[in-house]
């Protein structure tokens, strides 16, 4: 019998879970056929009926006895979530380990592929998830783990092998209001470890000594193992680093950004006991997940597609490009409504620096009226820009800017194929978009 706090989930024999968020729905489960009805309510329905403190708790009691057993890997930080988890997930394939992956671009489970509506999903359906992947034979789930779900008890009653905090920096403020409330909440992953209790922090990070608790066996980037020289290139990055040899290497993936990513999931993986001999030696089989640094060629120029929406992430991926030989660097970007409109400012002073151009327009301007947002992105921005609401229209502007040996940077969407308008989600993918307006004037 599985159990839901979501009707749309709910089957025929399922359990529906009722707490005072979600009363309102009971109906619509018993008619969709459960026969079950757990509650923290004073409340009897005209199907079997149980009371109870904490359906949480109930949740966790009657679902953990079967998922205990797999190894679970979570990863937090503001920026390289999705990256780190995806590298882990291919690295533990490659070496014949079964493991799923759960995270911003949906849940992999062998080859089948779920979207999520959030980065963490609510506690039912992750306890399904899981509950789905250990039914399948799964060894190892790796999943990002988001502030907000820490902080809503999203990842209730799990304990992780293996955690890692990539970097905090701001994000979320519309939620958290404060980034001591942004920590705090991520710190919460720190007390949920179990057996190895392997942490991977960077002390590159500002913050990475908060989250570092005596208990967990930490290991810590720039301090256990050291970069030393990183070179970039359009479609690869140079590295040397030493732990306890000096080595280096080619990695398939583009910037100093991702080579944190690497490391993190290279000694994730090998700290939890892993062979990791081959993948050490067949870097080539890595690659990025969808809509990070996803590069597309036209002609001699050079179009990256990326999911950086907060400062850091767009003055990494502008920085890092910035050092790839070129004739010059048009960045496309907007920022999001009804969300921390604190950062908008700073988006627009940094797309602005460490590019030769910028066309600012709409990301996902949700309720909010697009000009509020543009007036907020371009009380930073100086140098050469101009506007175009219309995201069709931004990229389209951008490819024919690309006369030689340029990069274009569309970024703040990455994966999304949709565009968010008022209260309506419309179908927009950046990849569709820019393979169709290429495909067009070839």
């Amino acid at each position: 019998m599985r159990m839901w706090m979501n009707s749309k989930y709910v089957k025929k024999g399922d359990c529906f879970l009722v707490d005072k968020h979600n009363e309102k729905y009971v109906l619509d489960a018993i008619e969709k056929g459960v026969i079950k009805i757990v509650t923290e309510q004073d409340q009897e329905y005209d199907i079997k009926t149980v009371k109870v403190k904490s359906i949480k708790d109930y949740l966790h009691d009657n679902y953990y006895k079967d998922i205990k057993d797999l190894i679970l890997i979570g990863i937090t930080g503001t920026n390289g979530k999705t990256t780190t988890c995806y590298l882990i997930y291919q690295i533990l394939k490659e070496i014949g380990v079964k493991t799923a992956y759960l995270g911003t671009i949906g849940f992999y489970n062998d080859n089948k592929i779920i979207n999520l509506d959030n980065t963490t999903p609510s506690l039912d359906l992750l306890y399904n998830l899981l509950l789905d992947a250990k039914e399948n034979g799964t060894k190892v789930v790796v999943m990002e783990v988001s502030s907000h779900a820490l902080k809503q008890d999203r990842v209730y009653g799990l304990l992780f092998d293996a955690i890692g905090v990539t970097n905090i920096t701001q994000d979320h403020l519309d939620y958290h209001k404060t980034m001591d409330d942004y920590i705090e909440s991520k710190r919460k992953l720190m007390k949920m470890t179990r057996n190895k209790k392997i942490c991977l922090l960077n002390s590159k990070d500002k913050h990475y000594k908060k989250f570092i608790l005596k208990n967990n066996n930490n290991y810590i980037i720039q301090k256990n193992v050291k970069v030393n020289s990183v070179v970039n290139y359009l479609d690869k990055t140079s590295v040397v680093i030493k732990d306890k040899t000096k080595y280096g290497f080619i990695l398939p993936l583009v910037g100093i950004f991702n080579v944190y990513n690497f490391l993190y999931a290279y000694y994730i993986v090998k700290h939890l006991g892993f062979d990791v001999k081959f993948i050490k030696n067949n870097l080539s089989l890595l690659s990025e997940p969808p809509g990070r640094m996803q590069k597309i060629k036209y002609n001699n120029n050079v179009i990256f597609i990326d999911y950086a929406h907060t400062p850091d992430a767009v003055k990494n991926v502008l920085k890092t490009v910035k050092k790839i030989k070129n004739k010059g660097i048009i960045t496309i970007i907007g920022c999001g409504g009804n969300r921390d409109k604190g950062k908008r400012k700073i988006m627009g002073k940094i797309a602005t620096k460490y590019s030769t151009y910028v066309i600012f327009t709409n990301d996902n301007p949700r309720c909010e009226d697009e000009k509020d947002i543009m007036k907020d992105i371009l009380k930073g921005a100086k140098g050469k820009y101009e506007v175009i609401y219309d995201r069709y229209e931004a990229i389209k502007k951008g490819i024919s800017l690309l006369n030689g040996k340029k990069i274009l940077m569309i970024l703040g969407k990455g994966h999304e194929d949709y565009q968010i308008i008022g209260d309506t989600k419309h179908h927009f993918s950046d990849v569709e978009v820019t393979n169709e307006i290429i495909n067009k004037n070839v």
